[in-house]
């Protein structure tokens, strides 16, 4: 099994750096029972695909993308089983920070409260990845906008 959702930092030149991954959920770490919680969500339908821009400025970085995906979910309002594809938005900001003295307890600045830290030689987007499509998954979906009239 290819691992996709993860970009090593040394590929990334100063500047955007476009991407597109594409792949089946296990290839981002996903299940296609990825979103169980949830009664109507059945399951992730073909594959998932990504496409970003990573800004670098030093040993900062900031994504913005989109993760398209398909879902086979069950209405809430009549039980019919029906496939809704999804295009989330993806920001964040990830910084390569010098390692810090963690015995220390300090409240965070504003600023960094936004930040996912790098302490590796590669950013893993499987977590944003994950997040976007757990977060898109309505909890109470409709087949289509008049169910239920």
């Amino acid at each position: 099994m290819k691992r996709l959702g993860f970009v090593p930092i040394a590929t990334l030149k100063n500047g955007d750096n476009v991407f597109t991954l594409e792949g089946e959920p296990q290839d981002f770490g996903c299940e296609v029972r990825e979103v169980r919680e949830n009664p109507s969500f059945r399951a992730l339908g073909g594959k998932i695909s990504v496409r970003m821009v990573i800004t670098r400025s030093g040993q900062r970085f900031l994504l913005r993308g989109m993760v398209f995906f398909q879902a086979n979910l069950t209405c809430a309002i009549c039980g019919e089983e029906y496939q809704q594809n999804f295009a989330e938005e993806m920001v964040a900001e990830f910084t390569s920070l010098e390692k810090r003295d963690l015995s220390a307890v300090r409240e965070l600045e504003p600023e960094e409260l936004d930040r996912v830290p790098i302490d590796s030689d590669f950013i893993d987007l499987t977590a944003m990845v994950r997040d976007a499509i757990h977060l898109a998954i309505p909890i109470a979906p409709k087949c289509r906008e008049n169910c239920g009239e």
